[in-house]
This record gives structure tokens, C-alpha cells and sequence, in this order.
């Protein structure tokens, strides 16, 4: 956290400690339930074992680095010290909108690596993590609109760090 993150998706990017947060804005009731919708959504991608937790070996899979690397990562957001990231520290990781977290978030969803997110990539990405759910790739599309600030019916990373940082405030 606090670290600039570069477009390239090399595995061995390691995270900074923490820097105290920003006071929260105050938002109204349906803005907060939306963010804990996608905020939940996301963590889910990397919980894989569906236990409310993402461990060293949920991300390791993931990001397909080292154990080393893995164990790193999950310290350096650890802030109960249980070996594990929880949901409320997910989201604090999240609140900064230049995390490797917010990076590794952001190419779950971007399947082919190009830095943009399609309707289709989004909506393969969504039934991964609620497979009950009633989407489409059209709804998909009605998602990236409300986010896409170009008008190009994709979703930059820009675009993703935006809604994130919204969603987190």
C-alpha cells in the first residue's frame, strides 16, 4: 500500500506496509450496500476455498508467484496477525487505490491481459463468484456503463481504481 503500481503484471511486485487511512466520506445507504456487494464480490474471486479468508496458497494460485512471495503479500496486509486476509482487511487494502491488491482485483477479471475488462470477461468473472445469480452478458454491459468514463463499453484499470475508490469511500 502507498506503492505505485506499473501496467505490467509481473508476479513478484511485493506490497508496502500500510499508511493510516483516510477519513471515510459519508455516503448514502444504497452507495454502502453496493459497496459491500462488490467489495464481497471481489474478495470472493480470491477465496477460493470459500472460508472468508484468502490465504498464502489462495494467492499463490492466483498470482502464480512463490510461497515466499504469497506469504509476503498476505503479511503485508495481515493486520490481525492470523496468517490470513479477512474481508475488513481486504477492504482496508482496498481503500487505497494503488495497491497490488487493487492490481491482482482488476486482472481476475481481465482474462486475456489486454488492461481492459469486456462485458463477457465480466460477466465469466461474476459467475465464477455467484454462480446463482441471474446474469447476462447484457446486464454485464449495463455494469460497465456506469463506470466506463471514455464511452468505449470496456473498463480501463483507471476506470476499475475509479469505481473502487467510489465504492471504498
Amino acid at each position: 500500500m502507498g506503492q505505485a503500481v506499473s501496467a505490467d503484471s509481473s508476479s513478484s511486485r511485493r506490497l508496502s506496509q500500510p499508511r493510516p487511512l483516510a477519513p471515510q466520506a459519508c455516503v448514502p445507504a444504497k452507495a454502502a450496500k453496493d459497496t459491500d456487494t462488490e467489495l464481497m464480490r471481489v474478495f470472493k474471486s480470491f477465496d477460493a476455498d470459500a472460508d472468508g479468508r484468502i490465504s498464502a496458497s489462495e494467492i499463490q494460485k492466483l498470482r502464480r508467484c512463490t510461497t515466499a512471495e504469497a506469504k509476503e503479500m498476505v503479511a503485508a496486509v495481515d493486520s490481525d496477525g492470523d496468517g490470513f486476509i479477512s474481508i475488513e482487511e481486504f477492504g482496508a487494502l482496498l481503500d487505497d487505490g494503488e495497491s497490488d491488491a487493487l492490481r491482482m482485483a482488476f486482472q481476475e477479471y481481465d482474462e486475456n491481459g489486454d488492461g481492459m475488462i469486456t462485458a463477457e470477461e465480466l460477466f465469466r468473472a461474476l459467475r465464477r463468484v455467484l454462480p446463482d445469480e441471474d446474469l447476462t452478458v447484457e446486464k454485464c454491459s449495463e455494469m460497465i456503463a456506469g463506470v466506463d468514463k471514455d464511452g468505449d463499453g470496456l473498463i480501463s484499470f483507471d476506470e476499475f481504481k475509479a469505481m473502487m475508490e467510489t465504492k471504498s469511500s
